[in-house]
């Protein structure tokens, strides 16, 4: 099994960025559930995509949902806290299954990681 780490740091919604790093997340996941463990570390502005009750009334992609299939697919998400305190992001505020983490378990995934993307 390999090991991929992704961290993702734009913003939702603002470029495509962080909807393609799920894209290639979900990809990731749909080759084989058993060749692949994958985990996300959001930073910076992409802490803003795993709050709860998205509407993207103009867009073809909506990020919350995204994050949920990969949550159902039993991806961990952590964000990162610095960031998240930052900019007025409680655990109350994101989506079931997603978590507050610290740079230590970033160090943890990335050590334990055969691949990190940032994104």
């Amino acid at each position: 099994m390999q090991s991929i780490l992704i961290v993702a740091h734009a913003t939702p919604y603002g470029t495509e960025k962080l909807f393609n790093s799920l894209r290639i997340a979900l990809a990731l996941k749909d080759q084989d559930e058993q060749a692949v463990d994958l985990k996300l570390f959001l930073m910076s502005d992409a802490v803003f995509g795993v709050l709860k009750n998205q509407t993207t009334p103009d867009l073809s992609y909506n990020l919350q949902q995204m994050f949920e299939i990969l949550l159902a697919q039993q991806v961990p998400i952590l964000l990162c806290k610095t960031c998240a305190q930052a900019r007025g992001v409680t655990a109350d505020m994101i989506i079931e299954g997603a978590h507050i983490g610290t740079l230590q378990d970033l160090t943890r995934w990335t050590l334990a990681a055969d691949k990190v993307m940032h994104i």
